[in-house]
């Protein structure tokens, strides 16, 4: 089978296709993987990479993460970067002829591309948010929004994609299709997580997490740091703002309280240490860490609430606190929160050091229900799940539903 996987967005977007390719390619599939320079090109893949132009970190790193900025922004920065990828990945589909397309929501021209050739298309759906349900609502939206009200609550997504009608429907004329939408949804999101909803249609599929754990070795300062004592992980990922040095103070203000030290991990800004924290003793700052190798030898974690971090800190079996910024990460608090695996979130801006440690103690009294929760999570397979269904879609066999 011919796979053309294409992503789009910050590493948390990009890293769930790289292990889906990763798991087509040693199926012996002949797998495409398409992303931007927001994931590191690998030359060693199994897999063909193509690249696509423009940087999320880039615009990041220009206007932080800031929803009022990025609107006012829109028009000159995000609409001329999400058009440099729809128009090269509609390209190289039609140059690839695939036999499936896997892609990313955002890049929305993929599922006409790929009727155009005559492929099926499957809709990633990193976290639930284009698939109605009674059940929750969409990712994204607010949390408070009544439970009558769910289902009705994705006509506003719904809407805003509508906003881009006229671009499909031009480049379906052009390429003569009729159909511009999705054959397959595909959430790789654990069940554990997020069961399956029961009012989903026969083609939309919770699968499980598609994540590859990678077992990078510590070195010696950092295996000595996290043998000496309980340690607070804070890391915010792609996360940035103007409160990255404020909000490290606070972090190890808190956990000096509790008798902790404090590993900052400063991802794309997110956390900015002072000089006092470079050489303190029980604090040790690094860029990134792999969270296969170090979340499971921390007592509690505090973070983003992005949805691949989400996932490694209950698969680690270890407690966290989410400090949202934006999107979907306060929809994953209120789920963590909801069943009983962690505290309810703060906001980013929370400086004052007695609320966090508060929250520390109150995440480290979740313990043994995020143990049971990761025994749980080891049974799932949401890579070959996935590609499971994939290949029986391809086939022409509709894909078993779970129990």
């Amino acid at each position: 089978m011919k796979i053309y996987l294409v992503a789009f967005g910050s590493r948390g977007d990009n890293e769930p296709f790289r292990a889906l390719a990763l798991e087509a390619a040693a199926a012996g599939h002949d797998v495409t993987f398409a992303h931007t320079s927001d994931l590191a090109f690998d030359r060693a893949a199994p897999y063909e990479e193509r690249e696509l132009p423009g940087s999320i970190e880039r615009v990041i790193a220009e206007q932080g993460v800031s929803t009022v900025r990025a609107l006012l922004n829109y028009r000159t920065v995000m609409r001329p970067l999400l058009e440099g990828v729809w128009e090269a990945s509609t390209q190289q589909i039609l140059e690839l002829r695939p036999d499936i397309v896997v892609y990313h929501p955002k890049v929305m021209t993929a599922a006409t591309a790929a009727h155009a050739v005559g492929a099926l298309a499957a809709e990633v759906e990193i976290v639930p948010t284009m698939t109605p349900t009674d059940e929750f609502p969409p990712a994204g939206l607010p949390t408070t929004i009544p439970s009558r009200w769910y289902r009705a609550s994705y006509s506003l997504v719904k809407a805003g994609v509508s906003s881009f009608a006229s671009v499909l429907k031009e480049l379906a004329d052009r390429l003569g299709v009729i159909r511009t939408e999705s054959d397959l949804v595909l959430c790789p999101v654990s069940p554990t997580l997020v069961p399956q909803p029961t009012d989903w249609p026969d083609f939309a599929h919770i699968t499980g997490q598609w994540h590859v754990p990678t077992r990078d070795s510590l070195d010696d300062e950092l295996e000595e740091f996290l043998r000496a004592g309980r340690v607070l992980y804070a890391g915010f990922g792609s996360m940035r703002d103007s409160h990255g040095h404020a909000r490290a103070e606070a972090l190890v203000t808190a956990a000096r309280s509790l008798g902790m030290r404090t590993l900052l991990v400063t991802g794309w800004g997110g956390l900015i240490p002072s000089a006092e924290h470079r050489s303190a003793s029980d604090v040790l700052v690094r860029e990134s860490l792999a969270h296969s190798s170090v979340l499971p030898q921390v007592e509690v974690g505090i973070h983003h609430g992005g949805a691949g971090t989400t996932h490694a800190f209950l698969r680690a079996g270890t407690p966290s606190i989410i400090m949202p910024f934006l999107g979907d990460q306060p929809w994953w608090a209120a789920r963590l929160h909801g069943q009983g695996l962690g505290p309810r979130a703060f906001r980013r801006h929370e400086t004052r050091s007695g609320v966090i440690a508060k929250a520390i103690i109150e995440a480290e009294a979740k313990k043994e229900r995020v143990a049971r929760a990761a025994t749980q999570m080891a049974q799932e397979d949401g890579l070959a799940s996935a590609l499971n269904i994939l290949e029986l879609a391809e086939a022409g066999v509709s894909p078993l539903r779970p129990a």
